[in-house]
């Protein structure tokens, strides 16, 4: 557990096997810094969020950079992110981060991702009555460590074998940055049937999915070298063609650019303990546009 101050705590919780080829981690905050935006960074996997204090409303920005805004409460879904979701901070939020892994979602569910499109679905429309049972057990529990029990016996319930189809979109995403001929080649699948599993299983294409990968490893070299970080050796390293297609697709994803994601590192250790999330210092208001 991590104590940032007096009215935050970040606690994360690994789920045990098997749980944890679907689930990536479990995250409750409590809380709230007096910060007036929280961004999430797409990582590739769904997030579903739980909200535990039942009156509570919270307010996401679906798009970057527009002034479209939604009301969400007790749960709700992130979407297939292709982009970075803000959120307005909520001192009075008591949140439960639930982060898949890349595939995961569907493999575990059968949900289709495409009933995932938009951002703030709630998650009783996703999942049916059983997701309110658990949400009054999640809201009547008295520990965390109740709570993260309760999630992953929820979870449980559904089939926790791998089939053939998530193997190979787990082999894909953990050589993410090899060439999409290889990719292909070494699944022993035609093109069309890889990019058919990748799209079933995670919304994306495989190209889609490498941008991704490339920007959370952006993320994680600016994140261990943020006193001194040599870009020149990032746009090689990383495949980018100049400094200005690094600008161009860390911004697409990110609605910032990398300089401006640099210096919300440097403003706040506190932004070290979920990495897919940044505590933002906007440059102007989205309720003001």
């Amino acid at each position: 557990m991590h104590i940032i101050d007096p009215i935050m705590q970040v606690h994360r919780h690994i789920p045990t096997y098997p749980l944890s080829d679907f689930i990536q981690h479990i995250v409750y905050v409590s809380g709230s810094l007096s910060m007036p935006y929280i961004k999430e960074l797409p990582e590739g996997g769904i997030n579903l969020v739980i909200e535990l204090n039942e009156n509570t409303l919270n307010t996401v920005y679906p798009e970057i950079n527009t002034a479209c805004k939604k009301e969400v409460k007790n749960a709700w879904i992130s979407g297939m992110q292709k982009q970075a979701i803000l959120y307005k901070n909520n001192p009075h939020s008591t949140i439960i981060s639930i982060r898949f892994t890349v595939g995961g979602f569907f493999s575990l569910t059968k949900i289709p991702i495409s009933a995932l499109d938009n951002v703030g679905i709630e998650a009783e429309a996703v999942f049916g009555s059983s997701f309110m049972r658990l949400y009054e057990k999640l809201l009547n529990a008295t520990t965390m460590a109740e709570r993260f029990s309760l999630i992953e016996n929820y979870f449980l319930q559904y089939s926790v074998e791998e089939n053939m189809g998530y193997h190979i979109v787990r082999f894909i995403n953990q050589h993410i940055d090899k060439p999409i001929d290889w990719l292909i080649q070494k699944s022993g699948y035609s093109q069309k049937h890889v990019i058919h599993l990748l799209k079933t299983y995670t919304g994306f294409s495989p190209k889609y999915l490498q941008r991704i990968h490339r920007l959370q490893q952006v993320i994680t070299e600016i994140q261990k070298n943020k006193t001194h970080i040599d870009w020149f050796s990032i746009i090689h390293r990383y495949g980018y063609f100049d400094q200005a297609h690094l600008i161009k697709d860390f911004a697409h994803f990110s609605g910032l650019k990398p300089m401006e994601y640099l210096r919300s590192q440097l403003a706040l250790d506190e932004n070290e303990l979920v990495p897919e999330m940044i505590l933002q210092f906007p440059n102007d208001h989205p309720d003001a546009r």
